[in-house]
């Protein structure tokens, strides 16, 4: 396995790490990114096999936007609703404490 096969299954995994946190019934803040691309994926098997029932997706992107739709995963926007109750987004930089 090469290191770019070794950091795509981790991805893989985060995502799906992700997806597993979203309850049913949940307003769920899609990020953008290769790691969020899974987590959308996911989502959508989830919903797509009945694990998963009435979600709606915020995308952050026109990105997040366009995964979602090809998933399945229902969208809204930040003007119809009132909260989001799971944001899934990439860490861009985490310093050794983790902060």
């Amino acid at each position: 396995m090469t290191s770019a096969d070794a950091v795509k299954l981790m991805k893989q995994q985060v995502g799906k790490a992700a997806a597993d946190r979203v309850q049913s019934g949940s307003i769920v803040g899609l990020g953008t990114g290769s790691t969020t691309a899974f987590t959308i994926q996911f989502l959508g098997d989830r919903l797509k096999s009945g694990e998963l029932k009435d979600i709606k997706g915020v995308p952050t992107s026109f990105q997040a936007s366009v995964l979602a739709k090809q998933y399945g995963i229902p969208l809204t926007t930040l003007d119809e609703i009132d909260r989001i109750h799971i944001a899934i987004d990439g860490a861009d930089e985490v310093d050794p404490q983790k902060i």
